[in-house]
């Protein structure tokens, strides 16, 4: 019941701007990218090129409420805990990042376009890393602001250094490499996450 009563307060108060802006970000991809009867490979562009800042919106302002150090106390002093109010943020933004995802690959599926469970997965992947990059450094800087920053710093290394980044490479469905880099890429994710909450953690007690 309690933890029922803090996701519909966040999903009312935290949650609506952000999702908003998500969805739109997904409506204006096909503005920038054609999706129709695209090839398996074409494909990959828009879903690795644009639509992987759905996890920027998504994850990185999971501590913006609490930006405020004065706020950010007296959230610490009540009962529930801090962290888990973030961890159930960190969650139903990951699931709506999935959902969004997913609409918009069947959109893609609908207008004709080659499309299987590997675009899902792979546009998940990053959009999921962006994500966990701009609420790692949002988190650890106690500014959002600085989050965002890494995001369009990592998303413009991928642009200039392209697959040199190996593993941390975003497109590299559209660029027809190793689609198991996917997988690896939601594993460091959850790694990272998971690093920051326990790092919060080691911070608060101190």
């Amino acid at each position: 019941m309690l933890y029922g009563k803090i996701v519909l307060v966040n999903l009312k108060h935290n949650f609506a701007v952000h999702f908003i802006i998500a969805v739109i970000t997904a409506f204006l991809t096909p503005a920038v990218f054609s999706i129709n009867s695209l090839d398996s490979r074409a494909s990959a562009q828009p879903l690795e090129m644009l639509l992987p800042f759905i996890g920027v919106i998504m994850l990185t302002p999971v501590f913006l409420p609490e930006q405020n150090e004065n706020i950010r106390d007296v959230i610490r002093s009540k009962k529930t805990d801090y962290l888990t109010v973030c961890m159930i943020r960190v969650i139903y933004s990951v699931i709506t990042v999935m959902l969004i995802t997913a609409v918009f690959v069947l959109v893609m599926k609908y207008c004709g376009s080659d499309i299987t469970w590997r675009h899902f997965i792979g546009s998940f992947a990053s959009s999921f890393f962006m994500g966990a990059l701009g609420f790692a450094f949002a988190g650890l800087s106690g500014n959002a602001s600085a989050g965002y920053m890494s995001a369009v710093v990592y998303y413009s290394m991928n642009i200039g250094l392209k697959d040199k980044l190996g593993i941390f490479y975003l497109f590299s469905m559209y660029s027809g490499g190793d689609f198991s880099d996917k997988y690896k890429l939601i594993g460091l994710s959850v790694i990272i996450i998971s690093a920051v909450f326990i790092i919060l953690r080691k911070l608060f007690k101190d």
